[in-house]
């Protein structure tokens, strides 16, 4: 299910999270938001869990589930290699839950 099919009702409740959308704004630019990481590019490969984990400040488990939450309403993509997962904001989707928030109130 993408983020045009799910009730715009589900997307803001995950939006509703302070640390959820402080990491959608860090995601924007990742390089100066999280600590550096080990492998892949932050900007082409998306920022490690662990990385995001502790440029939050949160539990990994805690950093985990919201990351899991944004991904199921398609705002952050995942990219998974080997054990590790990296997370990158998804932008086509989130202008396009920018426009139904527009067209809807």
């Amino acid at each position: 299910m993408n983020e045009e099919q799910l009730p715009l009702i589900q997307i803001l409740d995950v939006l509703a999270n302070e640390q959820r959308m402080e990491i959608l704004r860090k995601l924007k630019s990742p390089r100066t938001s999280f600590p550096p990481q080990d492998e892949g590019d932050p900007v082409r490969d998306g920022v490690c869990v662990s990385s995001i984990q502790a440029g939050q400040g949160l539990a990994f488990s805690t950093t985990s589930k919201y990351l899991a939450d944004l991904a199921r309403i398609g705002l952050v993509t995942v990219k998974r290699s080997g054990k590790w997962s990296y997370y990158k904001r998804n932008e086509n989707a989130i202008k396009a839950v920018v426009a139904r928030l527009k067209a809807e109130l």
